[in-house]
């Protein structure tokens, strides 16, 4: 028994409208297809009662959404944003399931994909000033010195990332 695809659908759907084809004269002019009768019916039900466009899946039929509604994406929208002449009253994606009751993973979901927002946090990071770039050039220099040839500094690598300057 083999799963109907979009493109057997439509050719279905056109025979049907066209030769009036049974599910048994479908099956008998497409053997190869694994199709079985009872889905075959189905569709051609389908296709009777709704007409053309058939092969699509009805509006509303599937389950319903419950937390990435229109009305839970605006409250959202109005937490996760700053608002404006107050900056840094947006909340966390934790604070918004606090206050809304929405899921932390619905909630993320809705800032990503609804509101196109990417979410981060700020982490405290190095700060060079004269004093160290100073300190960073000796010690550069004094590594050069501890290699006899250049052949040798070439082998050395950094994998930190950091600017020697």
């Amino acid at each position: 028994m083999g799963k109907i695809n979009i493109n057997d659908k439509i050719l279905i759907e056109n025979s049907r409208k066209q030769k009036r084809w049974s599910s048994r004269k479908l099956l008998k002019e497409f053997p190869s297809k694994s199709w079985s009768r009872s889905g075959l019916d189905s569709l051609l039900r389908r296709t009777d009662e709704r007409g053309s466009g058939s092969a699509d899946r009805a509006a509303g039929s599937g389950r319903p959404r419950s937390a990435r509604t229109s009305a839970n994406i605006t409250k959202v929208e109005d937490l996760v944003c700053s608002q404006e002449g107050a900056p840094g009253t947006h909340k966390s994606p934790r604070e918004i399931e606090q206050v809304t009751g929405i899921a932390r993973s619905c909630v993320r979901r809705m800032m990503k994909q609804d509101l196109a927002l990417k979410s981060y946090k700020r982490i405290v990071g190095q700060k060079m000033n004269a004093d160290c770039r100073v300190k960073r050039l000796k010690r550069c220099q004094e590594l050069l010195r501890r290699f006899h040839s250049e052949r040798c500094v070439q082998k050395v690598w950094f994998t930190d990332e950091k600017h020697f300057q």
